[in-house]
């Protein structure tokens, strides 16, 4: 950071009065693979996947801002709302890395902007103190695993013999939940059919390393949010 004993000269006057916290944000119900298809799954690979994948919106600064007055480092910065056709980004990004200023001489920023292919910071006082060359800055979709979802998953753990195992994980909140963690193990010499949880797999063809197989029904058919 360039330290200049100067005083911030907003540059402009007619900011944003305030900051609508509304991000626009998208919730897909996902449930993979697709049911009968043959799909190859290797041990420590999910056979299963069933959860809530959400869509939003992220300022993406691929070189770090040495501001006079903020510190930019680069990252991924999640959407916090929107004011008068601007959209407004967290100043702390995906990887905990935040905006850095001189506490006392500068006001703490609460919210980037990508504005005339210029990233702005925005103050406290809802104004945009300061704006720099983007560095290689962006706006785009990414998507992500809801952090309050429900997920579950099974997971191939390789074969004796005859025998595969499998093991289930149910997630919460992006915790595993342990009360409903499970390895079950199948005799292929018995049935190539797999069920478990409502779940119905039918097991082609199978090594120590590898499982080919076709999902036949998901975990669910009407998959919803579990809390």
């Amino acid at each position: 950071m360039k330290k200049l004993l100067l005083p911030v000269f907003l540059l402009s006057i007619t900011g944003c009065t305030t900051i609508n916290y509304s991000a626009d944000t998208l919730e897909n119900h996902y449930s993979l693979p697709e049911l009968h298809q043959v799909t190859t799954s290797y041990v420590g690979d999910h056979m299963i996947d069933q959860g809530v994948a959400t869509t939003m919106k992220y300022l993406s600064i691929g070189n770090t801002i040495d501001g006079a007055a903020y510190d930019i480092p680069k990252g991924e910065y999640m959407q916090i709302g929107h004011s008068k056709g601007v959209e407004y980004f967290a100043v702390s990004s995906n990887n905990n890395a935040r905006v850095n200023y001189i506490s006392g001489l500068f006001e703490p920023p609460i919210a980037l902007s990508l504005e005339s292919n210029k990233v702005c910071v925005t103050t406290v006082s809802y104004q945009p103190a300061q704006c720099y060359e983007n560095g290689n800055a962006k706006i785009s979709n990414k998507t992500v695993h809801s952090g309050s979802s429900f997920k579950q998953t099974l997971i191939y753990n390789g074969s004796v013999g005859d025998k595969i195992n499998i093991s289930y994980r149910e997630f919460s909140s992006g915790m595993a939940r342990d009360a409903f963690t499970n390895n079950v193990e199948y005799d292929m010499s018995k049935s190539h059919i797999i069920n478990y949880k409502g779940a119905v797999i039918e097991v082609m063809e199978y090594d120590n390393s590898s499982i080919k197989f076709v999902v036949k029904k998901h975990f669910r058919d009407n998959f919803a949010v579990k809390n």
